[in-house]
C-alpha cells in the first residue's frame, strides 16, 4: 500500500469553538441571532496600519533626503552592556561540569561578540582560574582563528570600516555569480556602481536605512525602508531588470537552514508546513481577488528567508496571467557546509490557511522571497519556510515522537475557551530512544495518523 502524504491540519483560530452568550431572548432564526449579538469591539489600530495613499510629488522631493544624516552615528556608541561574571576561586583544576561553581558558563555578556581582541585575553584570563580551561582552549583557538581571517578580508579594502569591507566582499562575489550567469536580469552595472560608491565613500553602510538602484544609477540617498514606496520606484524603472534595493538583505549573508498541525515527512525526519503565497498587485482585476498558491516547505528554523524556485513563480503568474513579483537584487546566505549561495530575491505575500476555520489565520504580509532556480524535488531540494512562521505566530512542540508542529494565532499557554492547546506526552514518549533518519514506510509510524490521539501513540 502506497504511503499517504500528511498535510497540515488546522484548530479553529477565531475561537469559534466558544460557546455564545445568552440574553434569555427567544431567535427567530440564526440571522437574527447574529443580528442581535453584540458587536466585537474594534482592534485600535496603529499608526502603521493606517491606510495612507503615498504622494508620489512628496516622494520624489524627498528621495534626495539623506536620513543617515539625521539620526546620531550608532556604530560608536557602545551599547550598555551587563556586568562582568566573576567566579569563586578553586582548588585545583576543575574539568567536569557538575564540579564548577553554581551558575558557570562560558559566556563574556559584559564583552561585545566580535571584539576578538578583549574576548582573546579574556580566555587568556580564565584559563589562569582553573576553572574548566579546556573549553576556554577551545575558545582561544576559534577567536584567534577568526581574528586572522577579519584582518586578511579588512586588509582588501583598506581604509574602510567592517560593515563595508564585508558588503563589499558579498557583492564581489554576487558580481562574479551575475557574470557567470551572463547577467540575465541586468544586474552588472547596478552592482559595479553600488561597489565604486562603497569604495569612494560616497556610501556607507547605515542600518535600517537602504538606496534604491536601476540600470546603474543611483536613485536616492539613504532612507528607511518602506513597502509602498519600494513599490512605487521599482514600478516607474519597470524594474524587474537592473533595479537593486542595497542594504535590504545585510551586510553579510543571511542563514539558511488560528491553530495548525504540521505533519512531519516521515522519510526525511522533518516536519513539513504549508503557506500561502501570491503576488502583490496594487490594483488586482475589478470584482476579483488576488489569486494565490499553498505550497509545502520544510520547516528550517536556521533560515532567515523564505526560499523558493522559478517554477513556483510561473505557478503563482498562471501562465503569464499575472506581473513577474517586483524583484529586490541579489542576496547571498551561507549554506551549512560555509558556501554562499546567490540568489535572486523577490516581493511575495505570504499567509496560512485554517482548514477548520477556512479561513487565512493572519493578514498578508509582504516578504523578500529569494528564487532558486529548477523545482522543488523530494531529492534534497525542497522549498524552506525562512522565519516568517515564528515572527507571525505562537509555535510549539510536544516530545510525543510525532514531530508535529503546533501553530497559533493565539496564545496556547492561556487558550481562548474551546480552543486548541499543546498536547502532553505520555512518559514512554518522554524516554523513547532518537528516530534515526532511516527511510522507512509510513506505516510503521501509527503516531503520525492524525485521527490517531496525541499522547496515545503505540510506540
Amino acid at each position: 500500500m502506497p504511503p499517504r502524504p500528511f498535510f497540515p491540519r488546522a484548530a479553529k483560530p477565531n475561537g469559534k469553538g466558544a460557546p455564545k452568550k445568552s440574553d434569555g431572548k427567544r431567535k427567530a432564526n440564526s440571522e437574527s441571532e447574529d443580528a442581535e449579538a453584540t458587536p466585537p469591539k474594534k482592534k485600535k489600530m496603529t499608526k502603521e496600519e493606517i491606510p495612507q495613499k503615498l504622494d508620489e510629488k512628496r516622494l520624489a522631493a524627498d528621495l534626495n533626503t539623506d536620513y543617515s544624516k539625521r539620526r546620531k552615528n550608532l556604530r560608536n556608541i557602545r551599547p550598555q552592556m551587563p556586568k562582568k561574571q566573576k567566579w569563586p576561586k578553586v582548588k585545583g583544576v576543575i574539568r567536569e561540569r557538575e564540579d564548577a561553581p553554581q551558575g558557570w558558563n562560558p559566556e563574556e555578556p559584559d564583552l561585545m561578540p566580535d571584539d576578538f581582541e578583549s574576548q582573546i585575553q579574556r580566555c587568556l584570563e580564565r584559563i589562569t582560574e582553573n576553572i574548566m580551561p579546556h573549553v576556554y582552549q577551545h575558545k582561544l583557538t576559534e577567536l584567534r582563528a577568526k581574528q586572522a581571517e577579519r584582518d586578511a578580508l579588512k586588509a582588501t579594502e583598506p581604509g574602510l570600516s567592517w560593515p563595508v569591507v564585508q558588503r563589499l566582499d558579498d557583492l564581489k562575489f554576487t558580481l562574479d555569480w551575475i557574470m557567470a550567469e551572463n547577467d540575465k536580469y541586468k544586474m552588472a552595472d547596478t552592482v559595479k556602481s553600488i561597489i565604486a560608491q562603497y569604495r569612494s565613500g560616497e556610501l556607507d553602510w547605515h542600518p535600517e536605512f537602504v538606496t534604491y538602484w536601476h540600470a546603474g544609477v543611483q536613485l536616492c540617498l539613504p532612507r528607511p525602508f518602506h513597502w509602498e514606496e519600494y513599490r512605487s520606484i521599482h514600478d516607474k524603472c519597470q524594474g524587474h531588470e537592473g533595479f537593486w534595493v542595497e542594504g535590504i538583505l545585510g551586510p553579510a549573508p543571511g542563514l539558511s537552514k488560528s491553530s495548525v498541525v504540521c505533519q512531519p515527512d516521515p522519510r526525511i525526519n522533518a516536519t513539513m508546513v504549508r503557506l500561502s503565497l501570491r503576488i502583490p498587485q496594487d490594483q488586482p482585476p475589478a470584482g476579483t481577488k488576488l489569486p494565490s498558491f499553498e505550497f509545502p516547505f520544510m520547516d528550517d528554523t536556521g533560515s532567515t528567508h523564505m526560499s523558493i524556485f522559478e517554477d513556483d513563480i510561473n505557478i503563482l503568474q498562471d501562465n503569464t496571467n499575472h506581473p513577474l513579483p517586483r524583484c529586490l537584487g541579489v542576496g547571498l546566505h551561507y549554506t551549512s557546509d560555509d558556501r554562499r549561495v546567490p540568489a535572486l530575491y523577490r516581493e511575495l505575500e505570504v499567509n496560512m490557511w485554517s482548514v477548520d476555520e477556512r479561513g487565512f489565520m493572519s493578514n498578508w504580509e509582504p516578504i523578500p522571497v529569494s528564487i532558486r532556480s529548477g523545482h522543488a524535488t523530494r531529492a534534497g531540494a525542497d522549498r524552506l519556510s525562512g522565519s516568517w512562521l515564528r515572527h507571525r505566530f505562537y509555535t510549539g512542540t510536544c516530545p510525543d515522537q510525532s514531530m508535529r508542529l503546533y501553530v497559533f494565532n493565539y496564545n496556547p499557554g492561556i487558550p481562548p475557551q474551546g480552543e486548541r492547546t499543546l498536547p502532553t506526552a505520555t512518559p514512554a514518549q518522554l524516554t523513547a530512544p532518537f528516530r534515526t533518519a532511516a527511510l522507512r514506510p509510513v506505516g510503521e509510524f501509527p503516531h503520525l495518523d492524525p485521527n490517531f490521539a496525541s499522547g496515545h501513540s503505540l510506540i
